[in-house]
């Protein structure tokens, strides 16, 4: 009999969807029990402190200072993105500018659950949350358009979010 493995991109794979998994579980069970009214801004909350802390953790893991400008917040966000970001989410990332990022998601994954749960309609994008929990970890000062108090693809718009940077 042949010993059963998993390389370590396997297990970071199985353990981010089962991850991932269990946030939607969680999140619907709160919906269904307390209202979106009441789900949505918690979620919220703990997807931008989730992002705070794991972009902290990763900081101090490889030992780097907040990025003062956009080549060390560039490099940054890609090792991040690296790290945190499961290959089952599309999306596109470019820099159309010395101080901006732009995110255009093409296959939303919680849009996509949100839909299947009935609750679509009143979410609100922890995703993007999450990210910008990263940008206060790093210190940042920034602004982010459009508004995403409600689902973007829900809205029949493409998912596309500018961040513009001010680097002191």
């Amino acid at each position: 009999m042949e010993k059963l493995q998993v390389n370590q991109r396997q297990i970071r794979d199985i353990l981010i969807k089962n991850w991932m998994t269990h946030d939607a579980l969680w999140y619907t069970e709160v919906a269904h029990k307390f209202g979106m009214a009441d789900a949505s801004p918690m979620n919220l909350r703990v997807c931008r402190k989730l992002g705070q802390i794991e972009c902290k953790r990763l900081m101090k893991q490889v030992d780097v200072s907040p990025p003062g400008n956009m080549t060390g917040f560039r490099q940054l966000f890609e090792l991040a993105e690296r790290v945190f970001v499961p290959d089952f989410m599309t999306f596109r990332v470019d820099y159309p500018g010395s101080d901006l990022q732009r995110v255009h998601v093409l296959d939303c994954f919680a849009y996509n659950g949100m839909h299947k749960a009935g609750l679509v309609s009143e979410y609100e994008c922890g995703i993007f949350e999450r990210i910008e929990g990263w940008f206060d970890a790093m210190g940042l000062a920034y602004r982010r358009s459009p508004d995403l108090s409600r689902c973007l693809k829900h809205q029949g718009k493409d998912c596309v979010v500018t961040i513009q940077f001010e680097f002191t």
